[in-house]
């Protein structure tokens, strides 16, 4: 039978999501809490994997198991040997034909700009301390709408088949001593919104004098700016159809 749950996380001292042999992970922490509740040696999938430093409100996964469970009572067991930075919740079966990876209509990113020191905010955001025309970063959003072929934001590793995404947001809003950026897409390339938002940062400074729409259009990932730190990036929801 197959869960469906939503896990938060504070990814600054994981390797990222996935799995791995030299880093902890959230997805091998949530595997092991969940065979310990369930007694079954069980999987779990993610809507996507984040990177190392990456952070989670809404994070999506399912997990197939072999016997029902008593939804309210694992979910608390779960979270009860989950660490700190982890949790699960709103864990429900999952749909017919239901999937964590394949079944998104949308995700949704945020990243966060601090615009002084704030030892509240450390690993939580980019400290940016340099003068950044923000007007001309929000001028530049517009170009990003839409669907695109994302090669110039795009990491070496990915391994993606295509690198065409459609953004349907894409927003610069005042926010806690600073700024926050939040993109929308049907789905999203190995880095691309660290790329999209170290690019951003770069024409708001003037170090990227090329439009956003050349950059895409060339397709050229030495056009873009530099890759943001992952410590301001938060995967901020994953939408499905029928699901919450």
């Amino acid at each position: 039978m197959r869960y469906f749950f939503r896990v938060e996380y504070d990814g600054t001292r994981y390797g990222g999501w996935q799995s791995q042999t030299n880093a902890p992970s959230i997805q091998e922490t949530l595997i092991k809490a969940f065979s310990v509740v369930t007694r079954e040696q069980c999987a779990v999938t993610g809507a996507g994997r984040t990177d190392a430093g990456v952070h989670a409100l809404a994070q999506a996964a399912h997990i197939d198991l072999a016997s029902p469970i008593q939804i309210s009572a694992c979910e608390l067991s779960v979270n009860a040997l989950l660490p700190d930075d982890i949790a699960i919740y709103r864990l429900q079966p999952a749909p017919e034909g239901f999937h964590a990876r394949y079944s998104p209509k949308r995700r949704r990113y945020v990243y966060r700009f601090a615009l002084r020191k704030s030892p509240l905010l450390y690993k939580k955001v980019w400290m940016v301390f340099y003068r950044v025309d923000w007007v001309k970063v929000r001028e530049a959003l517009p170009s990003l709408l839409g669907s695109h072929d994302f090669s110039a934001f795009c990491a070496a590793g990915g391994g993606a088949k295509t690198m065409t995404c459609a953004v349907s947001r894409a927003e610069l809003s005042s926010a806690e001593h600073g700024y926050a950026f939040t993109i929308e897409a049907n789905r999203f390339l190995y880095k691309m919104v660290r790329t999209i938002v170290g690019t951003l940062i770069g024409i708001g400074r003037g170090k990227i004098l090329q439009p956003l729409d050349e950059i895409l259009a060339f397709k050229d990932r030495s056009l873009a700016g530099e890759t943001a730190p992952a410590c301001g990036l938060s995967l901020d929801y994953v939408e499905y159809e029928g699901i919450d």
